[in-house]
């Protein structure tokens, strides 16, 4: 696996020490874990994909993102089936990891973030690497690569924070526009945020800063103003207009008509043609 490992047992840890790091391309479907782990451990996908799994909470991650496991917990990760992760880490622990971390913005709470310098990332883990088997000589080196690698990933925050609210937009609008090319087909958000570059839980805070409201709602309003315009001007029946909005059963499509537009659909198709319409709802 290319991992380095430098534990001397019963030395204190000081404010945050180096203990591991390594980088793998997996092969599709690998599993690690799962397994619990005594110390803090960062990870970094530079390509392809995988899930992260915690005790309570899965998360799809993709290029670009790092996923932190944390001590005392039992975590596994899992590569892509088609599209298999290449994955670096840096394990560590100290006083102030927690600290350090913050400054990554992460914590318990929020286990993955977004990272940017990705060369620079895995030249910092190639360079440590380098350091494997050279012993208590190069413990100073392996500490500034460590440093080095959090700097990275905390400069990536900062600067995703500049940008703000403008790669918000831009994510929405890519994932808008995937929705407006795709509604009819069984869309999940999962796969949404696959094609966008982000976790679900993280596109659907974006969507909901920028918008108002979570890609479930997007989706289905995308679907119900097709749905609509299908019923007013052509003679399919509810099950083809149904299939023609994403929806394989057209029982589940009329409950969702009515729940967004307040009638059925084949009592909308009725008022439309005696002049009335019902708007979809915001």
């Amino acid at each position: 696996m290319g991992e380095t490992w430098l534990k001397r047992e019963g030395e204190d840890p000081g404010e945050l020490t180096f203990l591991t790091c390594g980088a793998k391309r997996c092969l599709p479907g690998e599993l690690a874990g799962p397994a619990l782990r005594e110390h803090y451990l960062l990870h970094v996908c530079l390509s392809g994909r995988g899930v992260f799994q915690t005790q309570d909470k899965g998360y799809d991650i993709g290029p670009g993102e790092a996923f932190l496991m944390l001590p005392g917990e039992v975590s596994a990760y899992r590569a892509d089936e088609e599209d298999p992760w290449h994955n670096i880490w840096v394990g560590f622990t100290g006083r102030r990891a927690e600290e350090y971390l913050q400054s990554c913005g992460l914590n318990d709470q929020r286990r993955v973030c977004h990272c940017d310098q990705l060369e620079e990332l895995e030249a910092c883990v190639e360079e440590m690497r380098r350091f494997e088997t050279a012993g208590r000589g190069c413990e100073l080196l392996l500490q500034g690569g460590l440093y080095r690698f959090l700097g990275w990933v905390a400069m990536s925050g900062k600067d995703r924070s500049r940008r703000g609210r403008d790669s918000g937009g831009e994510y929405v609008r890519q994932a808008v526009e995937y929705i407006r090319s795709h509604f009819q087909e069984a869309l999940t958000v999962a796969r949404l945020a696959k094609y966008v570059g982000l976790n679900r839980s993280y596109l659907t805070t974006v969507f909901q800063n920028t918008l108002g409201m979570s890609p479930q709602q997007v989706l289905m309003r995308f679907r119900m103003e097709r749905a609509a315009q299908l019923l007013e001007e052509k003679n399919l029946s509810v099950a083809e207009i149904a299939r023609s909005c994403g929806y394989p059963d057209p029982l589940t499509f009329s409950k969702a008509f009515k729940r967004t537009m307040g009638v059925t659909p084949s009592q909308y198709r009725c008022g439309s043609r005696d002049g009335e319409k019902t708007s979809v709802e915001a």
